[in-house]
């Protein structure tokens, strides 16, 4: 069987949906399916296309039996521009569409959103080729644009909206990370028996609690006896980490704090700048860390913190939140208490939840859980069982082969689910 997939981030990317998508593909050419991907050149969270691939239109590359296909698109000096993101969506969505029309036949189409734009690409070429085509949807684009200000209600909503149902209504089957897009997405239309909840998952082989690590505490000049409490991932709108500077800045007394942010991103330059101005020493930025160290990193921490705007609700689900369960240590979320990620850590019981854009609330959290290693620990504990019993990329994987083996028989129904998806749906 062949499958064309479609989607904007692949390896060697290491963050957002990149390893997600990258992983699916081995995965499914592993099983012996023929896999063609059509991706873009490298180019997050950096939002510049990486050395080594700039200045191309086209690259073809084979790697783990995948076939991939790298189309140009627009990349934003600027995300958060409305027009510069357009750009950026579209671009991509019609390479993608024109490296479609020459990928040869196939048997389905996956598609993982975002862009949402991209889902028109999968409709026209499923449409051209009387194939069905699957679509994951990794945040609800509209919700999460609204919530970090990069679009205002009005007629660009409407448009949007309207996309997504066009698009996701026509579709054989919507993947989404949880129940909440479910919900939202069948309130709004989309035939509910089209909907099935797979998450994505925890790496929990790479990232896993490692007791007495010393390593990269002292590769980065942090005493054995201080507080680390660590942001990781991408340095954008969503996670306003300008609350973190402040709450830095809140705690300058408390030496025996640090707060440490690791990761890539639009906003990085400027809270780099607002440190500078504000001259904070118990505050430091890191690049992303090679993988092979990454259970050493998240070892190192206290805390791990999860801080999104008030703003995101469900329209969005950190996968960060996957990778802090995995690595064993207390969750401290500065994030809205009706979101999926506040209502994921309430059930895992991993960590404390705190009002977002409220630096003060976060030192006082901060302070509280350091005075308390037992409940970090159990905390974290928690977190890394849940990881376990839910996010295990095997447990994932086994849900995404019911989906393709019912496309591989030729059907067109519904895909016969396991016991763990049919209770999430």
């Amino acid at each position: 069987m062949r499958v064309l997939v479609i989607g904007i981030n692949y390896a060697p990317e290491k963050t957002s949906v990149a390893p997600f998508t990258t992983g699916l593909s081995e995965h499914l050419a592993n099983r012996n399916y023929e896999v063609e991907v059509i991706t873009a050149f490298p180019y997050y969270p950096e939002w510049k296309v990486w050395p080594g691939y700039r200045g191309r239109a086209y690259l073809r590359e084979h790697t783990n039996n995948v076939s991939v296909r790298r189309v140009w698109h627009f990349v934003p000096r600027r995300a958060s521009s409305l027009v510069q993101r357009l750009a950026h969506d579209f671009s991509f969505t019609l390479s993608a569409l024109f490296a479609g029309l020459f990928a040869g036949n196939f048997d389905m189409i996956y598609c993982c959103c975002p862009p949402p734009t991209l889902a028109l690409t999968a409709y026209v070429l499923a449409k051209i080729h009387g194939k069905p085509f699957v679509i994951k949807i990794t945040d609800l684009a509209s919700d999460a644009a609204l919530a970090t200000g990069i679009l205002k209600d009005g007629i660009t909503v409407r448009l949007a909206r309207f996309i997504e149902r066009f698009a996701y209504g026509n579709a054989d089957r919507v993947v989404c990370l949880c129940q909440a897009f479910v919900d939202k997405l069948a309130a709004r239309g989309i035939t509910p028996q089209k909907l099935q909840v797979i998450p994505d998952w925890a790496d929990t082989q790479t990232v896993y609690p490692i007791a007495g690590v010393t390593a990269f505490r002292k590769a980065n000049k942090l005493a054995e006896d201080q507080c680390l409490i660590m942001h990781t991932g991408n340095m954008g709108k969503k996670q306003d980490l300008m609350n973190v500077v402040r709450a830095a800045e809140l705690s300058q007394d408390k030496s025996e704090l640090i707060w440490l942010l690791v990761g890539q991103g639009e906003e990085r330059a400027a809270i780099e700048e607002e440190i500078r101005q504000r001259q904070l020493r118990n505050i430091r930025v890191l690049p992303l860390q090679p993988k092979d160290g990454m259970a050493e990193m998240y070892s190192a921490a206290d805390m791990l913190l999860l801080n999104q705007k008030a703003a995101v609700e469900d329209s969005v689900i950190p996968s960060k939140l996957l990778t802090y369960m995995a690595a064993g240590r207390t969750i401290l979320a500065a994030v809205n208490e009706r979101s999926e990620a506040a209502r994921q850590i309430r059930e895992a019981r991993c960590g404390v939840l705190v009002c977002s854009e409220d630096p003060r609330a976060l030192v006082e959290a901060v302070s509280a859980l350091w005075r308390d290693p037992d409940l970090r620990q159990k905390l974290g504990a928690n977190g890394r069982a849940y990881a376990d019993r839910h996010f295990t990329k095997q447990k994932v994987l086994h849900e995404y082969d019911l989906l393709f083996n019912c496309y591989a028989d030729n059907k067109k129904g519904n895909p016969e689910l396991s016991e763990n998806a049919a209770a999430t749906s």
